[in-house]
């Protein structure tokens, strides 16, 4: 069989698109919505967002007032709060308590726990959509005429996480990757209590005390996902992908030093004084 010069562009086309990742990744993933075939789903996603808050919603509410969304975001919040809540209890245990979080021997040699496992993966597929309702908070603050409070850290922070918790998913469902899920499942269930009492009233506003130290346990979760990642590097006999561990390591980096810098400014540098 003779392959001309445009068949043979379609099939290393097509093999780009689908067959690589198809390949390589887990083919228990293969039958999930959006997590199928390659990336391109989820950067269209993240591009739609991108758009809608820098640039479209902008455009669409020059001229508008500021929507009141309160109630919409009260649901919004109970409800990431009693799915990050769950996944951080169901994620402990099929995972015996994190202690597998931290198990990277070769697949032989571990435990057989096939039904936790299979309950895992498609808990990390449940957490890798939440990802995505994730953006709702960014799309609240420029319907609500919030910008400021859409800063590069906040968008940054939401369209980076869903393309994370893609490539987590796709090539190794397994414990060792379900460290930064339930340890942002945690923060994210503390973190959405505290949204939803924000947006409750103002008579909740003398229990919303703690955003500093939000904000500090969210530090420790990167330094915690940075001496996961090392680990998979400095224990010998680890068969973690190492670029997954490279990955992992740098992203938390990236936002450890970024929320370090968010801390400064918000919480320890003294305030300028008024001439």
């Amino acid at each position: 069989m003779v392959v001309n010069g445009s068949e043979m562009s379609k099939l290393n086309l097509d093999y780009v698109v689908n067959g690589f990742w198809n390949e390589y990744g887990d083919p228990r993933t293969f039958s999930m919505p959006i997590i199928n075939g390659g990336p391109w789903k989820v950067f269209t996603i993240v591009i739609c967002y991108l758009l809608f808050v820098k640039v479209f919603g902008p455009i669409f509410m020059k001229n508008r007032p500021p929507f009141d969304l309160r109630e919409v975001m009260l649901l919004h919040n109970s409800f990431l709060i009693g799915v990050n809540g769950v996944g951080t209890f169901v994620g402990l245990w099929v995972t015996d308590w994190g202690s597998k979080t931290f198990d990277c021997s070769p697949p032989e040699k571990q435990d057989k726990f096939d039904i936790k496992i299979s309950i895992l993966i498609w808990l990390g597929w449940i957490y890798f959509m939440t990802k995505i309702v994730d953006f709702m908070d960014t799309i609240f603050f420029v319907l609500r005429r919030k910008d400021h409070q859409a800063s590069f850290l906040h968008i940054f922070h939401h369209g980076s996480m869903p393309l994370v918790a893609y490539f987590g998913l796709k090539f190794h469902p397994g414990p060792y990757s379900a460290f930064l899920p339930i340890f942002n499942c945690f923060i994210h269930f503390i973190m959405y209590i505290y949204y939803a009492m924000a947006c409750a009233g103002p008579s909740m506003k003398k229990f919303l005390w703690w955003k500093k130290q939000l904000t500090q346990i969210q530090i420790v979760q990167f330094m915690a996902t940075i001496v996961h990642a090392s680990y998979a590097f400095f224990t010998d006999g680890c068969h973690y992908p190492r670029l997954l561990a490279f990955l992992e390591g740098m992203h938390a980096t990236i936002f450890l030093v970024m929320f370090l810098k968010f801390y400064y400014r918000t919480y320890t540098r003294a305030p300028k004084k008024v001439m």
